[in-house]
């Protein structure tokens, strides 16, 4: 099974919506210049404003980058299906903090 595959099978909506909850009051700090630009880039709202608050403006170097988390993958290539996207937030909430 690929990275990929394995992070779909695991991917659990509740478990993500639980997870994104914790970033609402962070959220409404984040520099708006940053929000606009994921949103230009198709990151959609609830990745970017976890990436965003955890990880500032490196989120858009990170986000074309190749990570062996993703079997080499982009994350911005996850980000190209639903399904990828799913498999790309479980990915996140298994990010080490």
């Amino acid at each position: 099974m690929s990275m990929k595959g394995m992070y779909i099978s695991e991917f659990n909506q509740a478990s993500w919506d639980s997870f994104f909850e914790l970033f609402e009051e962070l959220g409404q700090k984040l520099d708006p210049a940053w929000v606009e630009r994921a949103r230009l880039q198709g990151i959609p709202e609830d990745i970017s404003r976890v990436l965003l608050c955890e990880m500032g403006e490196y989120t858009f170097k990170w986000i074309v980058k190749d990570i062996p988390a993703l079997g080499d993958q982009s994350p911005a290539t996850y980000l190209e299906t639903k399904e990828g996207a799913q498999a790309l937030r479980a990915a996140i909430m298994r990010m080490p903090r």
